[in-house]
């Protein structure tokens, strides 16, 4: 599909709820902002059904009910609940697909959830299929379930979508083009291709590269393998992979490196900053910023510690990235690592920018 046909890609969101006891409570979100919102993240129990990851923010502080009250502020808005994420590992996901019975048991637990809290359906996450405890049957074993949710969702109304690997070796986990037939959406989240485990510096989501690991080449990998570009939403990452140079003197992408970089005080994990933090650093800090016109990204370093991230005039080239491929949207994870109150100027600066370019 040319271009020029391409008139707006929707924007998806996911909302990480752990965020409300720190950076950002539902009512600092912007659902004007957004065509799905997607809430991070509902688990498994082992008899297939979903269950409460946190009781006391999904419940008892209602987020469900929080979230779900955003599309009266946009009535086109659509929420999604997440079910899975990282920390739920694969094995769970891999016994609930191994039978019809469970599957069933999954499904009717959608139902459930969706008329409980007001979702309008269901984000799978199942990080990963066959790997990390999997077995070698789910990706016979998730097509069967991607069809009978769709079936069921067909006949009583819902969203189903997944988040997937998109790492041009990690893709034969998935029967592609059922994943096209089934899904409404796929989240193809196109960011971590280089952390500190490498040894050496490397942009979270560069655009281009001399290898693989990269958007472009993600994307058209999925594309040759069968998948529908209207089905694809391309992920954009809020957050950047940082390190601890070998040598502070040596600093460009490719650095030689001896570690994850030290935590933000907001991201508190070694290796990763929020993109607001790292603008807080360019501003306040005083890093040094520098643009990789290869890989069409940013990096920012000051002393030892390196990031690469992204910021708005590269999530914007890949917002018409996205559109020359005739994909149906772009997918942020998340939206709470921009800046949802506005602390260093605007609110959601990387949102808004992404919105603007999707609706060129």
């Amino acid at each position: 599909m040319e271009e020029k046909l391409i008139l707006r890609v929707y924007v998806v969101a996911y909302y990480s709820s752990w965020k409300v006891y720190s950076t950002c409570k539902i009512e600092d979100i912007d659902p004007t902002l957004f065509d799905v919102l997607i809430y991070a993240f509902a688990g498994l129990n082992s008899d297939g059904t979903i269950r409460v990851l946190d009781d006391w923010a999904d419940i008892q502080l209602q987020g469900f009910k929080k979230f779900n009250e955003l599309k009266a502020k946009n009535p086109r808005l659509k929420t999604l609940l997440a079910v899975g994420g990282w920390n739920e590992g694969s094995a769970k996901y891999s016994d609930m697909v191994r039978t019809p019975e469970m599957r069933r048991k999954f499904i009717n637990s959608c139902r459930t959830f969706i008329k409980s809290y007001g979702f309008d359906g269901i984000d799978l996450d199942w990080e990963y299929p066959c790997q990390r405890g999997g077995s070698p049957e789910d990706k016979k074993n998730l097509t069967a379930l991607l069809k009978e949710v769709r079936l069921e969702f067909d006949k009583r109304g819902g969203l189903f979508s997944m988040a997937v690997a998109a790492g041009v070796s990690n893709m034969d986990v998935y029967d592609i083009p059922a994943l096209s037939k089934y899904l409404d959406h796929i989240h193809v989240m196109t960011y971590d291709f280089h952390s500190h485990a490498d040894g050496r510096t490397g942009a979270n989501a560069p655009m281009h590269s001399q290898d693989s690991l990269n958007v472009a080449a993600s994307v058209d990998a999925w594309i040759a393998k069968g998948a529908d570009p209207r089905r694809l939403t391309l992920g954009l990452g809020a957050y950047g992979h940082s390190y601890t140079l070998a040598n502070p003197a040596s600093h460009g992408i490719g650095a030689p490196s001896t570690g994850p970089g030290l935590p933000g005080p907001l991201s508190q994990a070694a290796g990763t900053l929020f993109c607001s933090e790292v603008v807080k650093y360019q501003q306040q800090q005083g890093w040094t910023k520098e643009w990789s016109e290869e890989q069409q990204v940013p990096y920012s370093y000051h002393g030892n510690q390196w990031v690469g991230y992204d910021d708005g005039r590269s999530l914007k080239l890949k917002v018409k990235f996205a559109k020359s491929k005739g994909l149906s949207g772009v997918m942020v994870w998340s939206l709470d690592m921009d800046d949802p109150r506005g602390e260093l100027g605007v609110k959601f600066p990387l949102i808004k920018a992404v919105k603007e370019e999707c609706s060129c």
